[in-house]
């Protein structure tokens, strides 16, 4: 199951030329799901095999001694599919021949088996009965798997209940329902299924209550929003004024707070209805929203990303007489109208909008004495008295960053100076000073730009910022020439913040320090810092930059650097992955569900051990990540690696990996975190088009997290985003569909991803790299950003992308191409790690040719 991948590994040996690693590199696993054969999902730590397969115990969890917490080896693990007496039975699920695949299965279970393959076999046979669409098939195995006992029986229970109560068998469904123990994962889900069985015999109050505990907890969009549907309409299926306006109320909750709108046009239908049944006293209520409801259902819809609904409401928010006048009230309608403005690209307008927002906010008028509220508030402004609205800081921080979008860099300025003086202590505060110097800078203030940064380690000595505003400092010197001006900044910002984490930054401050020692005439010092970057920030972004600048000037030492790199991570020694937790009953049906091929339900038993809240210990992180990605949940797994950094008691987690090199007992992570699904695919794709399958791995990764049914707001999908324009336009030459859904194939959407990545680096010929931002924000933008700076390196031209969302997104996408290219690609260093020093070389050598 597991192998040692030579080519891959070679990838790293010839980079360290010198070195005979070899023996030192981790195994590496080979176990895909089995619709992504081609994909690598190897355990986090890679153990070297204490005996042969056959001498091994049954079972990933190995029992510790006594005293000794049990240990987690992946090797162990197998899918009940990868079984060689199911070979047929996978070949016919490879190609989604489910109800052929039930027929094997059930062939297979004819032979003598062991109780536990037996119950293992049974369980798959209903999931592929059920596949198949065969409900009632599917929930008699089912019965037969939950009957056998083993880790899965209550898991079997429910999934029987939840066919039966879907095939309209609802007595059945809730006898197999109150079998299910309350101590498993999927327990939560009895509310639907009973909720479900009991409005179909008829017991709409019983089902009620069932419904409203399912709604009331954290559920997925996908998963509550036709819940909530079905439930409104078995309400009106049992009529009652009080059911008609519990029904309008969960219509309205579908209406406001569906991502996207998911099912409004449904709902509405449901609310229009069970209006028609009120009497005009209860129905008017709905029909007239107070105020504080207006402002509620505003907020819903710009947090579920309903934005022109959102809009809608804040036209009646603002015109209320409670929004007249300064309050806490007025101040959220007329924020919330701001935001809602901004997302909808009228940016001047939000701009105009948060002045007011501003006025709103500031303390109210003091009441006449011994007089009543007027019925309408005043609107010309009386004297501030009371504190100032709750949400102020807030508001004037928005307003700055609406100001500085339209370029109203005074405005901007002047909004983020008020938050400073009102508010010097708020989370904000320091914030606003590197926006409000970036605005005086767009102002041509470059004297108090330089003053208000300088400043800023004094004034906000615990700000989140400050690194920030160093280096924003530091950026303006060098983009001048003047690199030993940006040599102090630098430096305190590298003594505050010795190692910054986060992907954006990881090496930045060592690295432009470096570059500034060599500029200034101190190479030594600044070659130092080069290897520094390339030795402590493996496959950064920033790491790449430093390897291709230390070649440039010193060749041998770039290779010394990451040699001795690689050889440091490839010595640690092997480390076992124990925890009590892998005794827990949880994690053995986490196991078993994996197995199975359940990562959404194996995933739900992991988040009882605290990996959905980052909580677990990192020997249960890393074993999470391994069982997701052998039960096909690629994207989960490396997500668990790659958020880990959010959470403080997951820093270690973090650390563990990112700090190293994928060699040796490293590398397995680095495989979790960067897999390569579907590679037959991209394999034969990216040869075809003739671009780097670390490149296309690298878009990948970035634009859909490997999923291939996934759909943006913006009506991109598949696994490298594509909208239909652009894939009807490279699809004709190819004879390749090109809908929607097409693109959610993926032999489909990587062949277009890839021509069209193909085209885009044969618009940048002398640096393919910008094929990277172009992806994102289409092929002409790089150019006007390259006839703009033409003579600009690439580091500093990156660091100048005017659009946040590309500049971070090429980051990303480097980062993920130098992995791709260090962990499978070929023999030699790849483009991430040959980055041109100048953004585009011809560009600045017409500049050079044609001066004077």
């Amino acid at each position: 199951m597991f192998r040692l991948d030579a080519r891959s590994g070679a990838a790293a040996l010839a980079l360290a030329t010198t070195l005979a690693l070899t023996a030192s590199l981790g195994a590496s696993c080979v176990g895909a799901p089995a619709a992504q054969r081609g994909a690598t999902a190897c355990p986090p730590l890679c153990p070297q095999p204490a005996a042969p397969p056959s001498a091994a115990p049954p079972g990933p969890v190995v029992p510790g001694t006594p005293g000794e917490a049990p240990a987690f080896d992946p090797e162990r693990l197998t899918l009940v599919l990868d079984d060689p007496r199911l070979a047929q039975v996978q070949k016919l699920v490879e190609q989604e021949a489910y109800a052929g695949a039930a027929a094997a299965m059930a062939q297979a279970l004819s032979a003598p088996l062991s109780p536990a393959d037996a119950a293992a076999f049974r369980y798959q046979l209903g999931r592929l009965r059920a596949l198949g669409g065969d409900p009632l098939g599917a929930a008699k195995e089912y019965d037969a798997a939950a009957a056998a006992g083993g880790p899965l029986a209550d898991h079997a229970r429910f999934a029987a209940a939840d066919l039966l109560a879907r095939a309209g068998q609802p007595d059945a469904a809730l006898e197999r329902a109150r079998a299910v123990a309350s101590d498993v994962a999927i327990a939560d889900e009895l509310d639907r299924v009973v909720a479900g069985a009991l409005a179909d015999k008829g017991d709409i109050e019983g089902a009620a209550a069932r419904w409203r505990a399912y709604l009331s907890r954290s559920l997925p969009a996908s998963t509550w929003v036709p819940e909530a549907l079905r439930f409104a309409r078995a309400l009106l299926r049992h009529p009652s004024e009080d059911h008609a306006e519990e029904a309008i109320r969960v219509a309205r909750r579908v209406i406001d707070e569906a991502p996207g709108g998911a099912g409004a046009g449904e709902a509405k239908e449901i609310q229009d209805q069970a209006l028609s049944t009120l009497p005009f006293a209860r129905r008017k209520p709905f029909l007239d929203l107070g105020p504080a409801d207006l402002l509620a259902r505003a907020r819903a819809l710009l947090a579920s990303r309903q934005d022109k609904e959102a809009l809608a409401v804040t036209d009646a928010l603002i015109a209320l007489p409670e929004a007249q006048a300064p309050s806490a009230f007025a101040c959220d309608a007329f924020a919330a109208r701001g935001e809602a403005l901004g997302r909808l690209r009228r940016r001047a307008e939000a701009a105009d909008l948060f002045g007011t927002a501003i006025e709103r906010c500031r303390p109210a008028a003091p009441a006449a004495a011994g007089a009543s509220a007027p019925a309408t508030a005043a609107v010309t402004p009386a004297p501030a008295s009371g504190p100032p609205a709750p949400r102020r800081p807030e508001t004037l921080y928005n307003a700055g960053r609406a100001s500085l979008r339209v370029d109203r860099h005074a405005e901007a300025a002047a909004r983020f100076a008020l938050l400073e003086k009102e508010y010097p202590d708020h989370r904000l505060a320091d914030d606003a000073r590197y926006l409000g110097a970036r605005a005086l800078l767009g102002l041509g203030d470059q004297a108090q730009f330089v003053q208000l940064l300088t400043a800023m380690p004094d004034d906000y000595p615990s700000g989140d910022m400050v690194a920030d505003g160093l280096f924003e400092l530091a950026l303006f010197e060098m983009e001048r020439g003047d690199w030993a001006g940006a040599v102090r900044p630098l430096e305190r910002a590298l003594e505050r913040f010795p190692h910054e984490r986060a992907y954006h930054a990881a090496g930045r401050l060592p690295y432009y320090l470096g570059r500034a020692h060599i500029e200034t005439g101190s190479p030594d010092k600044g070659k130092a810092l080069l290897e520094q970057v390339i030795r402590d920030y493996p496959l950064s972004f920033y790491m790449a930059l430093s390897h291709a600048r230390l070649a440039d000037v010193d060749p041998a030492a770039a290779q010394r650097a990451l040699s001795a790199a690689l050889e440091r991570d490839a010595s640690a020694p092997y480390t076992e992955l124990r925890s009590p937790l892998f005794a827990q009953p949880a994690f053995t049906r986490a196991v078993e569900l994996a197995r199975q091929g359940e990562a959404r339900l194996a995933r739900r038993e992991l988040d009882l051990l605290g990996v959905g809240g980052k909580t677990a210990p990192r020997e249960v992180m890393w074993a999470s990540a391994f069982l997701l990605a052998r039960a096909g949940a690629l994207p989960q797994s490396y997500s668990i690696l790659r958020t880990a950094m959010a959470a403080p008691t997951a820093v270690e987690l973090a650390g563990e990996w990112v700090d190293h090199y994928p060699v040796g007992r490293w590398r397995g992570a680095w495989e979790l975190a960067f897999p390569r699904p579907f590679v037959d695919v991209v394999t034969a794709e990216t040869k075809r088009s003739g671009i780097p399958e670390a490149l296309a791995y690298a878009i990948m990764r970035e634009e859909s997290a490997f999923d291939p049914r996934v759909a943006s707001p913006a009506q991109a999908f598949g696994l490298m985003q594509l909208i239909v324009p652009t894939a009807k336009r490279v699809a004709k030459p190819l004879g390749l569909p090109w809908s929607a859904d097409a693109l959610k194939r993926p032999e489909v959407n990587i062949a277009l991803g890839c021509r069209y990545l193909s085209e885009l680096r044969g618009q940048f010929s002398d640096n393919p790299l910008l094929a990277i931002p172009a992806y994102n924000a289409g092929g002409g933008a790089p150019k006007r950003w390259i006839a703009e700076r033409p003579s600009q390196s690439f580091d500093l031209w990156v660091e100048r992308i005017p659009y946040e969302e590309t500049r971070l997104y090429t980051k990303r996408v480097m980062t993920s191409l130098a992995v791709y290219e260090l962990l499978y690609a070929g023999a030699q260093p790849g483009e991430a790690l040959r980055t041109p020093l100048p953004a585009s070389p011809a560009a600045r050598s017409a500049v050079a040719n044609a001066a004077p």
